[in-house]
């Protein structure tokens, strides 16, 4: 028997609650948000010896904190995952980010990233932008190398989407050269002049150049600091993935602990936390950073039961 849409629209009407019904949250006013970050301030150096060593095959080493944050799915922040990429020469390595963007840093050696009809050909030093859920295929064919690899995938995984296709992104493959960046840095330089000023070079994408940043969920750049130089106490309202790569002598006070930086290690700054930069060393320190844009996690609501769902006896998710 075929029902007519007047009969469905009898039946519905009749249900004591519906599977949608169900899926319904209803949350009583959170407190002021304190805007803290769920991460804690730490180095990953374990995954940097890993990365470096020369026993370590061609792959992904991922920096996961996505049990600390709470989440299923692997997350260094609460939008951003963080990798290191070992490239073994003549090896190619292909993958796929569930993402709207992949930025990448040219840690050792050179070699080429392929995607779709674009080729990005890097070497040390470089940083480059390709859009995410699109294969990229990359190669080492002169060494073995290593980049660092940046994405947005736990915000996608967050908000259940997946990546725009290729030929739909606002992401647009860019390249900054090791070689401008250096001319960049240098002219900053000159104007901070004698001063004890940190220099700090930030990237930006020309399609997100309005909002200061090389992508939509991040923001990154290069910071440098010179010899016998400490930063005042300050903090940002954002986590801070901060790649060292030249760093002897060099910590950062945070929150009051001090944290030594490691070379070619991780440290993640929690938004919110006070921190200062201290360069304890005879050389300049040189760290490249990325920063979450997207939203944080907020844990301060509370959920409300359903009295009338309740009552009926169903099932609800909290």
């Amino acid at each position: 028997m075929v029902m007519s849409s007047i009969g469905l629209r009898r039946l519905a009407s009749k249900a004591p609650a519906t599977i949608q019904a169900g899926r319904a949250q209803y949350l009583s006013k959170p407190p002021v948000a304190d805007a803290e970050s769920s991460a804690q301030a730490q180095v990953f150096a374990e995954e940097a010896d890993r990365a470096f060593d020369s026993a370590t095959k061609t792959g992904l080493i991922e920096l996961d904190l996505g049990e600390q944050i709470g989440v299923d799915y692997p997350a260094t922040t609460a939008n951003l995952l963080a990798r290191y990429l070992v490239l073994r020469e003549g090896d190619e390595f292909e993958f796929d980010a569930q993402a709207s963007s992949v930025l990448c840093y040219a840690m050792k050696g050179s070699g080429r990233s392929f995607q779709e009809d674009e080729v990005i050909e890097w070497t040390q030093g470089d940083v480059f932008l390709l859009p995410g859920g699109v294969t990229i295929l990359n190669e080492s064919p002169d060494g073995d190398a290593v980049l660092f690899v940046v994405t947005d995938e736990p915000l996608l995984a967050s908000l259940g989407c997946t990546a725009l296709p290729f030929d739909e992104t606002q992401v647009l493959s860019t390249h900054f050269t090791a070689k401008a960046i250096a001319a960049q840095l240098e002219d900053l330089g000159k104007q901070a002049g004698e001063s004890a000023t940190p220099v700090n070079l930030r990237f930006a994408s020309s399609q997100f150049e309005v909002r200061g940043c090389v992508a939509p969920a991040i923001c990154a750049g290069i910071a440098t600091l010179e010899p016998e130089v400490s930063q005042s106490a300050h903090c940002h309202d954002v986590d801070t993935i901060s790649l060292a790569l030249e760093c002897q002598g060099a910590y950062s006070m945070i929150e009051g602990n001090q944290i030594d930086c490691v070379t070619n290690a991780v440290m993640l700054t929690p938004a919110c936390a006070e921190h200062a930069q201290h360069n304890g060393g005879e050389t300049r320190m040189f760290s490249f950073y990325v920063q979450d844009l997207g939203p944080r996690i907020e844990r301060s609501w509370e959920p409300r039961v359903p009295a009338m769902l309740e009552m009926e006896g169903m099932d609800i998710p909290v």
